[in-house]
């Protein structure tokens, strides 16, 4: 006899157009749902939106972490769960859409079957494995969820149904298979069938049945299984289940806006800002429908939550209650609810929470599923700073200083020299160089940070680098004013910036700030400002590789590197800060618990530098990881976390065992 099994085995065409109208029922279903969730999202403004752009990687991009879950198995549990039920899933529903194609097709047109022989063998087993892989998953979601219970999991009941329902589904199929296999199990003739592994240990729970009683179980099984599951396919669409939609589009529509991926850690301009009459948002139809699909993305999984340094360090801000807000808020609104006439600011989120966000990345960088954060926290503060005049007394001063004196710290532009005092330094305004060393207002007025400055300035001397500064000249990039707001200043600020460089003619540029590399590089461009950036670390491996800088090991003890947010998750500047660190160490080298794209914020950005600090503090937090592995010296390549670094080693009592060193400074220690 063939290999094979008959596919609507006791139950017939009865069974079979009982399907059709499930199916059809289903779809339809589906449909509406879809078309309302459709006209919820259209409630946003409208989003420039190239899909055809950079179409191939984005493609790739979902390949990668939709359909191999690279960015989800970061974290092995939770990822093999998902892993797991994905799939198991997915086996099943190709498996399912087999059987239909030769039930509804193939045999019923052309009389061919091709589940058959050896394909047929392997066709079982494999569906085996992915109904066994999914009931994993399930139960270990379950085990999770209900047991774990992790602080970042907010179980809500239909998170229950879902799995329940899942649960069941699987099960119930099993149980139909096995009941059908019972039928078979007793004739030698059939023991194929042994390839369907856990249908035919189901078997043995029938097996004994009388033939009858075996076939009236297969079949209330079967129909039990075909209304459950088509009843689940219905469910997805209002159910947390939707993000198999959401969270899939939102992997694919990533980087198609102004900003791509590319260029992460950029904000978008305000739109026409000379003749708008309201700056920022209140509202939620205010956001794109863009954003506000991110909203509906959101898989609540909390992995943001988890490596949030205002959420560690109990600041009033949890990234994924942010967004879950937000989206609240929205499905409210689309649904026909009115619009509060205050506003979302201190109804949906409370204004604390909107300075508390450090612009660190760490939220968007590690979401699975691609969701940004930033952009909606950075409209709210532009509605309080440009709309509401409401702001911080700390941002208020940091307003007034950059707008007196082009500097946060409200300090005369001659102040900006005095790290040059004994350095053969040229003005880049006066004469021709190659490169233009944006110093920063930090580095120029810091006293700590000017140490910085001349270690940085030392090296490219040394290296023979053709550079100079802007002197009096340089004012603010606008990093601080534009993260906390204020698009005016910023835009006051960037634009006297660009038309000074580009009537010199600079063309390259070199920084030892993370957030002016970022500014400069990236959002200048918005401005016509269109240079060729370099971080201190960039440029000095450069100068590494071409033999200009030669370093001996000079640092002594155990030395660590803390990642600068805006040079690691921003821009992927991981390794040649590393690579320089490690020929400068003498002793060892290793690193802090979180690291790279992971690594903890200093608590310095999106204008915190500037803000005062409540809670417990986010540098005393992150100074704590480098205490847990012992480190004599903590590395950086930011003045922000230069900063921060040596105020919590001096908060912690650690200053005899412990210092804090900038990249630059580590090198020329060990210049030959």
């Amino acid at each position: 006899m063939d290999v094979g099994r008959e596919i609507m085995w006791n139950v017939g065409h009865t069974g079979q157009y009982v399907s059709y109208a499930f199916l059809i029922i289903t779809a339809i279903v589906l449909i509406l749902g879809l078309k309302k969730r459709y006209a919820m999202w259209k409630i946003g403004k409208p989003a420039n939106i190239e899909f055809k752009k950079r179409l191939g990687e984005r493609i790739g991009y979902f390949i990668a972490n939709g359909i191999f879950h690279k960015s989800i198995l970061r974290e092995a549990f939770p990822g093999w769960m998902h892993f797991f039920i994905f799939w198991g899933f997915l086996i099943l529903s190709v498996g399912t859409a087999l059987v239909a194609i030769q039930a509804d097709f193939t045999d019923l047109l052309f009389k061919v079957k091709f589940l058959k022989g050896g394909f047929y063998l392997v066709f079982s087993f494999l569906l085996e494995v992915g109904g066994l892989a999914a009931i994993i998953g399930i139960l270990m979601a379950i085990f999770r969820r209900y047991v774990q219970k992790p602080d970042r999991l907010d179980t809500k009941p239909d998170d229950g149904i879902v799995l329940a329902w899942i649960l069941v589904v699987l099960v119930t199929g099993f149980l139909a298979e096995g009941a059908r296999i019972a039928a078979f199990m007793n004739d030698p003739a059939y023991a194929y069938e042994k390839w369907s592994f856990l249908g035919w240990i189901s078997g043995y729970l029938f097996v004994s049945m009388p033939a009858e009683s075996i076939k009236a179980t297969h079949m209330a099984m079967w129909y039990i299984h075909m209304v459950l599951s088509f009843g689940f396919l219905a469910y997805i669409v209002y159910s947390r289940m939707l993000h198999l939609i959401t969270s899939s589009l939102n992997m694919m529509f990533r980087g198609v806006e102004d900003v791509p991926e590319g260029n992460r850690g950029a904000l978008q301009p305000i739109e026409d800002f000379e003749n708008a009459e309201e700056f920022g948002i209140n509202q939620i139809d205010g956001f794109t429908w863009r954003q506000i699909f991110d909203l509906d993305a959101c898989t609540r999984c909390g992995r943001c939550q988890d490596l949030c340094p205002a959420y560690a360090t109990e600041k009033p801000l949890s990234p994924k209650k942010f967004i879950q807000d937000l989206k609240g808020e929205w499905e409210r609104v689309a649904k026909g609810g009115a619009k509060n006439e205050d506003g979302m600011i201190d109804t949906v989120i409370e204004e604390q929470t909107l300075w508390s966000c450090t612009n660190c990345l760490a939220c968007q960088v590690n979401c699975p599923v691609s969701i940004p954060t930033i952009d909606k926290n950075i409209e709210m503060r532009r509605y309080l700073t440009l709309t509401l005049s409401k702001t911080t007394s700390d941002t208020k001063l940091l307003f007034k200083n950059l707008m007196k004196n082009s500097n946060p710290y409200g300090m005369g532009k001659k102040e900006r020299l005095g790290w040059t005092e004994g350095l053969d330094i040229r003005n880049a305004a006066e004469q021709e160089v190659d490169y233009l060393y944006w110093v920063g207002c930090v580095a120029s007025l810091d006293d700590r940070n000017r140490k910085v400055a001349r270690a940085f300035a030392t090296a490219l001397n040394q290296a023979g680098v053709n550079f100079g500064i802007l002197g009096t000249d340089e004012m603010c990039c606008g990093d601080p004013s534009r993260r906390c707001g204020n698009e005016e200043n910023y835009l006051g600020l960037a634009q006297g910036n660009v038309e000074m460089l580009n009537e010199i003619g600079i063309k390259k540029i070199i920084t030892t700030c993370p957030h002016c590399y970022t500014t400069i590089k990236k959002e200048y461009a918005q401005l016509g400002g269109n240079f060729e950036v370099y971080h201190q670390g960039e440029f000095l491996a450069k100068l590494m590789r071409e033999g200009k800088l030669k370093v001996n090991p000079a640092i002594e003890g155990k030395v660590t590197f803390h990642d600068p947010c805006y040079l690691g998750r921003a821009n992927g500047i991981f390794e040649e800060p590393r690579s320089l660190v490690k020929k400068a160490t003498k002793g060892s080298f290793e690193e802090m618990g979180r690291n790279h794209n992971r690594s903890f914020c200093c608590g310095g950005g999106g204008g915190g530098m500037w803000m005062e600090e409540h809670h417990k503090r986010i540098n005393h937090a992150r100074i704590d990881e480098a205490i847990a592995i012992q480190a004599n010296t903590v590395v950086t390549a930011c003045p922000y976390c230069l900063i921060m670094m040596e105020d919590a080693i001096k908060d912690k009592e650690k200053v005899e065992t412990m210092k804090a060193l900038d990249l630059s400074e580590v090198l020329v220690k060990g210049l030959e």
